[in-house]
């Protein structure tokens, strides 16, 4: 009788923290849909509501803004909205979901970003780490580097890649609308 209490609280325990993971995996997959949302309305405000008050953002051409606030991130994207990236659309797909603790964990995305006229591109353009921190029961993002998928723009790179991009980068394709 012992045992069969023992296993039945250790199966309660395992299915409570799958159902938790599971609910937090959902939340941090909103947390990347609002930026996309962000970025498809052109707000930066909604953009950088999904970063914590102070964060570090690593843009895919190497500038590196340290412990920026959420105003100043805002501020950036409404200008990039209005001028480089007018008349855009951001398409992201979360590939892998690693939590580190139960309110840390690693977020990776592939994303590109096309005119607004054309549709979601074969391949990505840029793979995204982020770091996210649980609060007040919301993931937000504490550390995001962007970087450029530079095998997609060089047929040398493409051809002697030692895992074929469709392997490495297989959500995108399977994320197809």
């Amino acid at each position: 009788m012992k045992r069969a209490i023992l296993f039945f609280s250790i199966l309660m325990c395992s299915a409570s923290l799958l159902a938790q993971t599971a609910h937090d995996e959902q939340l941090i997959r909103n947390t990347v849909k609002t930026l996309q949302t962000g970025w498809n309305a052109s707000s930066g405000e909604t953009f950088a509501s999904s970063f914590t008050d102070s964060h570090d953002f690593i843009v895919w051409n190497g500038y590196y803004f340290k412990g920026q606030d959420i105003k100043t991130n805002a501020m950036g994207h409404d200008q990039i909205f209005s001028t480089m990236y007018k008349g855009t659309q951001l398409y992201y797909t979360v590939d892998k979901i690693r939590f580190i603790k139960e309110d840390i964990a690693l977020v990776h995305v592939f994303g590109a970003v096309v005119k607004i006229t054309e549709s979601r591109p074969k391949d990505p353009q840029v793979l995204i780490s982020m770091v996210m921190e649980k609060k007040d029961g919301d993931w937000k993002i504490s550390s995001f580097h962007n970087l450029d998928l530079e095998v997609f723009q060089n047929e040398g790179m493409l051809k002697g890649s030692p895992v074929p991009p469709s392997v490495m980068y297989a959500s995108w394709y399977a994320d197809v609308e």
